[in-house]
């Protein structure tokens, strides 16, 4: 698109820019959009992103030709395109008086918390996203652990800093978009939630409010988790106020702290196409000295004041760094860490996929069946992923993937799935790939009808092949999974030289 067509648009009051589904179409859409909305201050441009249905690559024709959509179809999916401004983006924060490097970061919250100190690197690669020009994608990771773990204490180290972060110890997913009968339409951008966040990350103490909510609440707030964290806005509608929303860019990080999810959030998130990742914190068991050596010692609070200063010097020291953001060389990457990220994006697709399961009577006692998997495309996960291992390069002084960024991506992923999908998943890895019905119940102390549940999901999901019953303990048939080739990575050495590796830089 050639600067001299601007002028050909002048005098027209609304533009509508509708390219190809694809990436470089997408790049293209909103290139135009920003070089007619910079130039022509009297029209209003639109953007339209055509829906899944016209495939990978569909395009207008597609839209009508193929899908026999009308013109008032294509009309109801247009967006007003809202400019966005880098020097809102970018915060400009000064130069702490006594600027920290990343390693010395880690040695500070190695010394008083090394039991957070990878919880608090994932939430160092996920603000730093922000610096980097092409992240338009919102991340949002929730630390799991049981009461009193060290959520909290690890989200509190990001706390304080105004530009970049926003606080919450519980909300609610509709004040993202506020309807609230109780306040003027005037005044509720004064309350909404959205562009309060907007460049920033989201500090969540309590998402387990969310999760803890009746099935229909839940569906409800997921999917207006869903929708905003696309990074395209939010629109929504009610009775009291109408439409009310945003469009345009509304880019933000979320670090966020739950009890252990049911199972049925899982399930409900995986019909959504849950755009949230998880993280188990596993905080070890204190014994009996280490409690009384704990009441003893004053200085807890102390300890996380030093680490929540070392982490605001290094966010300083980072954002002051780079002012104007970071232009991001695509061309220099590794190709084998890519790929390493692709596999870990197809790994988790699958590990989310929903399927249908019922019992039913059979001759040898209950059997369960399964309908075919509803399983997410690998690619939005892929680019989050990416941008992830990009966020941790950034943060610990890089501007190219190295292996250690990889590790991020491989334990996050191993976490964000249905707890016991994923706890099978890695038992399976620690079998070398085989494992049989009776290990399973044994490490997993479960019984066997629930072990074969699981061994036959992942199964339908595509991970694993399941082999045929054999002989077993007396009276007691033996089934085995066996991991399939496209995942047999996962047992490489360099898979657990990756994983033992955790020096960050």
């Amino acid at each position: 698109f050639k600067d001299e067509w601007i002028r050909e648009f002048e005098g027209i009051n609304e533009i509508i820019v509708c390219l190809d589904r694809d990436k470089s179409g997408q790049e293209g859409a909103l290139k135009i959009s920003e070089n007619l909305g910079s130039a022509l201050e009297d029209s209003k441009v639109f953007q339209v992103v055509l829906p899944e249905e016209t495939g990978d690559k569909g395009d207008v024709t597609d839209f009508f030709v193929k899908l026999h959509k009308s013109v008032d179809d294509f009309m109801a999916l247009k967006q007003l395109y809202v400019p966005t401004d880098d020097s809102c983006r970018f915060a400009k924060l000064p130069l702490p008086k006594r600027p920290i490097t990343a390693e010395k970061w880690v040695s500070v919250i190695n010394k008083n918390f090394p039991a957070f100190l990878f919880a608090a690197e994932l939430g160092l690669s996920v603000i730093a996203q922000i610096l980097i020009k092409d992240v338009t994608n919102p991340f949002a990771v929730i630390l799991l652990d049981v009461p009193s773990s060290g959520k909290t204490i690890t989200i509190n180290f990001f706390d304080g800093i105004e530009e970049l972060v926003y606080s919450s110890d519980k909300f609610s997913a509709a004040s993202f978009v506020s309807h609230s009968a109780n306040v003027n339409r005037e005044k509720l951008k004064q309350v909404d939630l959205l562009p309060r966040v907007r460049y920033k990350m989201f500090l969540i103490r309590d998402f387990a409010s969310i999760f803890a909510q009746r099935e229909e609440d839940l569906k409800n707030s997921l999917g207006i988790l869903t929708r905003v964290l696309d990074g395209e806005g939010f629109e929504s509608d009610s009775g009291v106020h109408g439409s009310r929303g945003y469009k345009g860019e509304y880019l933000f990080m979320i670090l966020g702290a739950s009890t252990p999810i049911p199972p049925r959030v899982w399930k409900i998130m995986g019909n959504l196409g849950s755009r949230l990742f998880f993280l188990h914190l596993n905080s070890p068991d204190k014994n009996e000295d280490q409690l009384a050596l704990q009441l003893q010692d004053r200085s807890y609070k102390v300890k996380e004041k030093i680490c929540k200063k070392a982490t605001h010097d290094l966010l300083k020291t980072l954002w002051a760094e780079y002012p104007e953001g970071v232009e991001w060389n695509h061309s220099n990457e590794d190709p084998e860490l890519l790929k390493i990220i692709g596999r870990c994006a197809k790994l988790l697709s699958k590990l989310r996929g929903t399927i249908n399961v019922w019992r039913e009577k059979g001759l040898g006692g209950d059997e369960y069946s399964y309908t075919k998997p509803t399983i997410e495309k690998p690619d939005r996960i892929n680019q989050l992923l990416y941008n992830l291992a990009r966020g941790h390069t950034l943060a610990f002084g890089r501007k190219n993937l190295t292996k250690p960024d990889i590790r991020v991506v491989i334990e996050l992923v191993f976490d964000s799935a249905d707890i016991v999908r994923s706890q099978l998943f890695q038992l399976l890895l620690s079998y070398d790939g085989k494992i049989s019905t009776s290990d399973i119940e044994k490490e997993l102390n479960c019984s066997k009808p629930t072990a074969l549940k699981e061994m036959k999901a992942l199964g339908v999901l595509g991970i694993c092949d399941l082999e045929e019953d054999e002989p077993g303990m007396i009276g007691r048939a033996e089934s085995q999974i066996v991991l399939k080739q496209e995942f047999m990575w996962f047992l490489s050495d360099e898979c657990k030289e990756v994983l033992a590796n955790t020096t960050p830089y």
